[in-house]
C-alpha cells in the first residue's frame, strides 16, 4: 500500500467518531505510528491495514479507495460541533462516492431542478423564494396547492438521493438535522438527514436541504446565516403553499385548529405559525401568544399529532439491483465501506449477510486477544 492509503485511516476514524487513542488501544499500533500514517509520512502496511480493518469491521478494500476532495462546501442544518462536522463530512463524502458509483453503474438519470442563477443578488427576495418553491413543486410532479403526501418519495422519483446519514441516538449527531452539497453539476444531488426524530421534523429538514440545492448551488457570496434563513423560508413555501395557507391561517385560529393543519400538511405547529407570520397572516403579538401557549402546554418540545417518518428507498434499490436482495456484505467489499454503514444508509434490504459477517469477524477477533472490536464506539473525541 502507498503512503496515501494512510489518509483513509483519518477518514475511517471520522466515520466512526473515534480518536487515535481509541484505535491505538484496539489495534496495538502506537498512536504516533497512526498519526504518521494519517499524514502520509509513513506507509500503511498490509498488516496494519488488516488489523484496523478487523477491529472496525471494515473491508480492507476501504484502504484502496483514493480520497477525492469533492466540489463545493457542505451545508449543515443547525450548527454542529467540530467533531460532528468531521464525522458528518466523512459520511457524506462516502455516501456521495458510493451513490455516484452505483448510480452510474445502473444508469440512473440525473434530476432536473430549478436553480437560482449566478447573477442573482446575494440575498434574494421572499417573492423569489416563493417562485422557486412553486417551480420545485412542478419539477417534482406535485400540484401547486395540495399537501405533499411523501416528500421523500417525490424527490427520489426524480432522482434525488435521500439518505439517513446517522441516527439521533449517536452522541455526535443528536443536535444535527440535515446536510447537502449545493454545488453538484458533475455529481448526483444528495440530501442527508439524521433519522430517529419526529416525521414532521425530518420532512422540514429534507425540504430545507432541498432549498439549499435549489437556491445555493451557484450563489457563492451568501453568508451562512442568510443561507439558512433562505432555506428555512423555502421549506415553508414548499410544504405550505401560500395560496393554501392564506385560506387556512388567521388571527383567530386556535391551537386545535393548528393541530388539524398539522395532521393535513405534515408540518409542525411551530412551522405553520412561522409560515403564517412570514406571510403576514399573523401579527407579532398573535405569534408570540401562540408560542406562549405552546410552551405552557409543553408542546415546544413535543407536539401532539405524530407524523410518520418517511423512509427512503432509492439507494437501497440501486444496491439490490447491482448486488442482489441481500447486498450489504458484497457491496461493502466491492465499494470499500463498512457493511453496517450501508445498512444504515440504505435500510430495508435483507440483512442476513451482515449478521453472518459480524459473527465471522467476532470469531476471528476471539482468536486474537490483541484486538478489540471498535464498531459502534461513537465517541465525541475524533480529531
Amino acid at each position: 500500500m502507498s503512503s496515501e492509503s494512510g489518509v483513509r485511516i483519518l477518514t475511517l476514524r471520522h466515520l466512526l467518531g473515534i480518536s487515535q487513542a481509541d484505535l491505538s488501544l484496539a489495534t496495538g499500533i502506537s498512536q504516533a505510528q497512526i498519526s504518521l500514517m494519517e499524514r502520509g509520512e509513513r506507509t500503511l502496511t498490509p498488516s496494519a491495514a488488516q488489523s484496523i480493518a478487523r477491529v472496525t469491521e471494515t473491508p480492507s478494500t476501504f484502504f484502496e479507495v483514493e480520497d477525492q476532495p469533492l466540489p463545493g462546501p457542505l451545508t449543515y442544518r443547525k450548527l454542529a460541533s467540530a467533531g460532528a462536522r468531521s464525522a458528518v463530512g466523512a459520511r457524506f463524502n462516502e455516501i456521495e462516492r458510493i451513490a455516484n458509483h452505483v448510480g452510474n453503474a445502473v444508469k440512473f438519470t440525473h434530476p432536473s431542478l430549478p436553480r437560482a442563477a449566478t447573477s442573482t443578488e446575494s440575498v434574494i427576495t421572499g417573492e423569489d423564494i416563493e417562485l422557486y418553491a412553486q417551480a420545485t413543486r412542478m419539477a417534482l410532479g406535485l400540484t401547486a396547492e395540495a399537501p405533499v403526501l411523501n416528500l421523500t418519495r417525490s424527490m427520489e422519483r426524480k432522482g434525488i438521493i435521500v439518505v439517513p446519514i446517522a441516527d439521533r441516538s449517536e452522541d455526535l449527531f443528536h443536535k444535527h438535522e440535515g446536510l447537502s452539497r449545493p454545488t453538484y453539476p458533475s455529481h448526483r444531488p444528495f440530501i442527508t438527514y439524521v433519522s430517529g426524530g419526529s416525521g414532521d421534523r425530518e420532512r422540514f429538514s429534507k425540504a430545507h436541504e432541498l432549498g439549499h440545492l435549489v437556491l445555493h448551488g451557484d450563489r457563492i457570496l451568501l453568508n451562512e446565516k442568510a443561507k439558512e434563513q433562505e432555506a428555512n423560508e423555502f421549506a415553508g413555501a414548499l410544504l405550505l403553499p401560500q395560496k393554501s395557507i392564506e385560506n387556512e391561517v388567521s388571527e383567530t385560529l386556535n391551537l386545535n385548529g393548528y393541530l388539524k393543519l398539522k395532521a393535513t400538511w405534515g408540518v409542525s405547529i411551530q412551522a405553520i405559525i412561522a409560515r403564517g407570520y412570514k406571510l403576514g397572516l399573523l401579527s407579532d403579538s398573535r405569534r408570540k401568544s401562540l408560542m406562549v401557549q405552546l410552551s405552557y402546554k409543553g408542546w415546544r418540545k413535543e407536539e401532539p399529532i405524530k407524523v410518520a417518518p418517511e423512509e427512503p428507498i432509492l439507494l437501497r434499490q440501486m444496491l439490490t439491483k447491482m448486488y442482489g436482495s441481500a447486498p450489504y456484505t458484497k457491496a461493502a467489499q466491492k465499494l470499500g465501506i463498512t457493511p453496517k454503514f450501508l445498512q444504515l444508509w440504505a435500510p430495508g434490504a435483507e440483512e442476513n449477510d451482515v449478521s453472518e459477517r459480524t459473527a465471522r469477524v467476532t470469531s476471528r477477533e476471539d482468536e486474537n486477544n490483541n484486538v478489540v472490536p471498535l464498531f459502534g464506539t461513537h465517541r465525541n473525541k475524533a480529531g
